[in-house]
């Protein structure tokens, strides 16, 4: 299975080489070297628990089909990935006080007010809202952080708050398609082990 891999994606490097050399299309050779170094394993695409985390979630709070719930799932899961690795190649981080201290100001909110679909999910998970926060959605809290401070550093130059929601999103989807992009064969493995 390896070997074939191997010789699938040597198969398709010297395709895109063939195409570059032939067309001298300098912008194509650009767009390709750009992403050499952003090419991941098979194995770091997405963790299982990852997934099935986010699943049951979509399954049993938003009610959405299993395969529904785990194809979107997957779907926020790489999109998520593209924007981390991103803020990494940025050297963006955020510390863990950042991080507890959005947990707990999370928390007071949510003692506060009545949401049916966190109490729906702590029951489901046996889990109280400190054991939630603290266990299960850390590290989503921690990604979420760093995001918002990769989109403050995109739209540092942009003054009008709408303007930096749409370039954001914009810059956002370019990262997402460039991930996509160089990690194609991965990510259609990975779906199809859960079709």
């Amino acid at each position: 299975m390896k070997d074939r891999r191997t010789v699938l994606l040597g198969a398709v490097t010297l395709i895109l080489l063939i195409l570059v050399a032939s067309r001298g299309d300098q912008s194509f050779a650009q767009y390709i070297r750009s992403f050499a170094d952003t090419k991941i394993s098979n194995k770091e695409v997405l963790s299982e628990h990852e997934i099935k985390k986010l699943a049951y979630f979509n399954e049993h709070v938003m009610n959405q089909s299993k395969k529904e719930a785990t194809l979107n799932s997957i779907d926020a899961l790489l999109e998520d990935k593209a924007v981390q690795q991103e803020a990494e190649k940025q050297k963006l981080s955020v510390s863990d006080e950042e991080v507890q201290k959005t947990i707990n100001f999370q928390m007071e909110h949510a003692k506060k007010t009545t949401s049916p679909e966190l109490t729906s999910l702590l029951k489901a998970l046996d889990l109280t809202i400190g054991e939630y926060y603290q266990e299960y959605s850390y590290e989503s809290i921690r990604e979420k952080l760093i995001e918002n401070k990769l989109s403050l550093q995109v739209t540092k130059e942009v003054r009008d708050p709408e303007e930096k929601a749409k370039v954001w999103e914009k810059e956002k989807q370019k990262l997402v398609k460039q991930f996509l992009t160089v990690n194609y064969v991965e990510i259609e493995q990975l779906k199809k082990r859960y079709e």
